[in-house]
């Protein structure tokens, strides 16, 4: 991703959070950590004003926890929430055939593409940083691919909130068993997108979505 550098005030502010939160997602900013915030002011190059607004949104999505104060940190797992989302995400994902899908073209499949050869990459090597910022892309790709506007906000908000929490698990899986089902999950979305059919796209999620919750059931509480 691009710094921000010409841009409006919305803009610079929109690419701010982006860049935050992504750092968030990709566990450069792990659980626990504390946000420094005149060091992204001066790494951004903007006043603390602005990013003060940048980091209240994040707080309002559940990524960070501002303590007057303390400070502001990264929010730490919370396994329940875990895998409520999960439960909610699959479901979003079910109905994306039936809720406003947009049209399918050549630049979603070409991107599916690129990422499916992103993942064949990736077999060999433990490369957690590249998997996250490969399924950031995918992420980005399915919110594309939705039409409804308060259907594609919860389904990003959603993802962010829960894709570090699968990230820090990682380490723990088969990383030949984590990436075959990775490949089987793209390859069964490109599959969708040539038939320009979302209602199977989306089921193809969801069913990935079921295989990710089950590998880290044995670490949520039945509480």
């Amino acid at each position: 991703m691009t710094k921000p550098t010409k841009l409006s005030a919305d803009q610079r502010q929109r690419c701010i959070y982006d860049f935050i939160r992504r750092r968030i997602g990709i566990l450069q900013y792990p659980p626990g950590m504390m946000i420094n915030e005149m060091q992204l002011a001066t790494e951004f190059g903007v006043s603390r004003t602005p990013l003060r607004r940048v980091l209240q949104q994040l707080s309002y999505e559940g990524l960070l926890e501002i303590r007057n104060g303390v400070g502001t940190r990264v929010t730490d797992i919370d396994m329940k929430t875990f895998k409520d989302i999960y439960d909610l995400r699959i479901l979003l994902a079910e109905t994306m055939g039936s809720l406003s899908p947009n049209w399918v073209t050549d630049r979603h499949r070409e991107t599916l593409h690129e990422l499916i050869a992103r993942a064949e990459d990736l077999r060999g090597q433990r490369d957690i940083e590249g998997y996250a910022q490969l399924a950031n892309d995918l992420a980005t790709l399915i919110c594309d691919l939705i039409g409804s506007k308060p259907m594609r906000e919860m389904t990003d908000l959603l993802y962010y909130r829960v894709a570090r929490i699968w990230y820090t698990f990682l380490p723990n899986l088969d990383w030949d068993d984590v990436m075959e089902e990775l490949l089987s999950e793209l390859k069964g979305l490109s599959d969708a997108l040539s038939s320009n059919d979302l209602g199977t796209f989306g089921k193809v999620r969801a069913t990935y979505l079921r295989w990710m919750l089950k590998k880290v059931s044995r670490y949520i509480s039945s509480d």
